[in-house]
């Protein structure tokens, strides 16, 4: 019994002494680990470096947990602060090695995946950052390319009300329909020569259409009572010029001032001819233009003849001042009619048998010819024209809702194409980005990818000084 007791004594003993050898090992173990509290949650917060055992030390009591159940309280280690310890065997000395290499693999895989889920996040918020540049950059194109300026603005509105406003002189009014044909030439033609010769298409000045125009105002203003000038202008008026309409897809856009100009030139003479003929008053066409009296029906040779001979000075005159004398600018890139028909037109039968021809002079004259039965085939329909009103209307008509059907096409086509061109552009590139970050997220150890990014901002670059 004795003995009992002296054994039980000698463990409790041996229990005490090892307790106050730990707790006495700790306390030396904390003097030279733990930093004092203000450095480390002021002067160094923020920082992931771990505490330096020659700052000041602290007592391991405010570092340590009390346990309240027992009758002898003992105190037990913060062990959130066991991350940054780096030699803790717990004072026993049991595998030591063991022990520190197990913490070392947790700081180090722990740091590992920080950093992964930072430089992840970093990454990604680079593309996000790029992908809404694009975004952005995206925005501005489309509204530059369906945006319009105020002047085409402006010129839209004028050119809607001038629409009006011939349609009610016409009903109204038709005496003074030449007056505002001549109005709107001497406005637009002069912004035509001005444009034309600014972009150096000068020499389209010397089309047929503009000696249409010019022979139609030297009718109206110079020698109403010349007979053959009116068959001429007449014949060209609704052959040549309408059907150019469209063959040529002649469009009446509003907003353009060089397409409308171009639809004036092609559409107005033939209107301007229905009023002379259909709709002026008897006594006012007989005092104001008296060549209308001369001609009491149609004759259909001798109104090719006439036509042909008007024809035959223009076309003289045209090659003589634009082909013969200005053909080394011609040569040199300047485009006339000829070059730019000769070359649209190399995959079609006409085309390429002009094109087959050896020599220059004989493209000409086959280019000349061909222009010359095209006229005769379009003079056929004059007599109809001439004889019957509502026929001659209709047909006016039909070319100016032609002009305008080719202007809405214009509209839908060309704003549509350049719609759907920056959304297949944009398309590409956020296909790209996606590919790119699916490859970042899928692989296994995740980089900081600059160069991709590099790569990125280089085609960014490049893509907007092609904008620009």
């Amino acid at each position: 019994m004795r003995s009992n007791k002296s054994s039980v004594s000698s463990s409790s003993t041996m229990t005490e002494a090892s307790f106050n050898e730990l707790r006495s090992k700790l306390n030396q173990f904390s003097d030279d680990v733990f930093e004092d509290d203000s450095i480390n949650h002021g002067d160094n917060e923020g920082s992931d470096s771990p505490p330096n055992s020659n700052d000041e030390t602290v007592n391991l009591e405010d570092y340590t947990l009390k346990r309240s159940d027992s009758s002898s309280s003992i105190s037990y280690i913060d062990l959130n602060k066991l991350l940054y310890i780096p030699d803790f065997d717990f004072g026993i000395g049991i595998h030591p090695d063991s022990t520190k290499k197990r913490f070392e693999t947790m700081k180090t895989k722990t740091k590992e995946r920080l950093n992964k889920y930072s430089m992840q996040s970093k990454d990604l918020l680079k593309l996000q950052d790029f992908l809404n540049q694009r975004l952005s950059k995206f925005d501005k194109r489309i509204h530059k390319n369906l945006e319009s300026s105020s002047t085409e603005k402006l010129f839209y509105a004028l050119a809607v009300f001038m629409i009006a406003c011939g349609g009610f002189i016409i009903g109204k009014y038709p005496t003074y329909f030449h007056i505002f044909h001549t109005v709107l030439f001497v406005i637009l033609m002069p912004i035509r020569f001005y444009s034309y010769f600014k972009q150096s298409f000068q020499y389209y000045l010397a089309d047929l259409c503009y000696y249409v125009n010019l022979l139609l105002m030297l009718f109206i203003w110079y020698k109403p009572t010349s007979k053959s000038l009116f068959v001429s202008v007449f014949s060209l008026s609704l052959g040549t010029l309408s059907f150019a309409v469209i063959t040529w897809r002649n469009s009446l856009v509003l907003h353009s001032i060089e397409k409308t100009t171009s639809s004036f030139i092609h559409v107005m003479p033939p209107i301007t001819m229905f009023v002379m003929v259909h709709e002026l008053p008897k006594e006012f066409s007989n005092e104001r233009f008296p060549a209308l009296q001369k001609v009491t029906h149609w004759n259909f040779f001798n109104g090719i003849i006439i036509t042909s001979i008007y024809y035959t000075i223009w076309q003289v005159t045209y090659h003589y001042f634009i082909t013969i004398r200005k053909k080394k600018e011609i040569d040199n890139g300047r485009v006339t009619s000829f070059t730019f028909l000769k070359n649209k037109n190399q995959g079609t039968t006409l085309g390429k048998f002009v094109n087959s021809l050896p020599y220059n002079w004989m493209q000409i004259a086959a280019f000349t010819l061909i222009q010359f039965f095209y006229q005769i085939l379009t003079m056929t329909f004059c007599p109809i024209w001439f004889k019957y009103k509502h026929l001659c209307g209709a047909f006016v008509t039909f070319v100016f809702v032609w002009a305008s059907y080719n202007g809405a096409t214009y509209y839908i086509d060309v704003f549509g194409k350049r719609f759907e061109k920056e959304v297949n552009k944009l398309k590409l590139e956020i296909d790209d980005l996606q590919a790119r970050i699916e490859s970042q997220t899928t692989s296994p150890i995740l980089k900081p990818h600059d160069s991709t990014l590099d790569d990125l901002k280089h085609r960014k670059l490049s893509d907007d000084k092609k904008d620009d």
